[in-house]
């Protein structure tokens, strides 16, 4: 699969980062943020299931949507913020790719007490 965005041009030859890649940083990035229990994963279905983290590429810049299970004891809009900032700062510190917007979907709640 081809990625317009995910290539950089270096004095060496060229660095190419999969969307693979960024979908494993966006995961963790959003985990550590206190109040996301995990990522969402669709349910029994007769389509494939579907990544929770989507990416598509708009010019030089990068939207993330990101499918979350929040805990039932925190503020969820709050969450969701922290999520996005969290998202958008690792991938970008870590690829170089810029991050245009995160989209976060709170796709359900946990009400478990760990």
């Amino acid at each position: 699969m081809s990625n317009p965005y995910s290539q950089k041009t270096v004095l060496k030859g060229e660095v190419k980062i999969s969307e693979n890649v960024i979908r494993s940083i966006a995961g963790v990035a959003a985990l550590e943020v206190p109040g996301v229990v995990s990522l969402a994963q669709s349910g029994p279905s007769l389509l494939p299931a579907s990544n929770p983290i989507s990416i598509a590429a708009s010019n030089d810049t990068v939207e993330i949507t990101i499918r979350l299970i929040l805990h039932i004891g925190h503020r969820l809009t709050a969450v969701a913020e922290q999520v996005q900032a969290n998202v958008k700062e690792n991938v970008q510190n870590m690829t170089g790719i810029i991050i245009s917007k995160v989209h976060v979907v709170a796709a359900g709640i946990s009400i478990d007490t760990e």
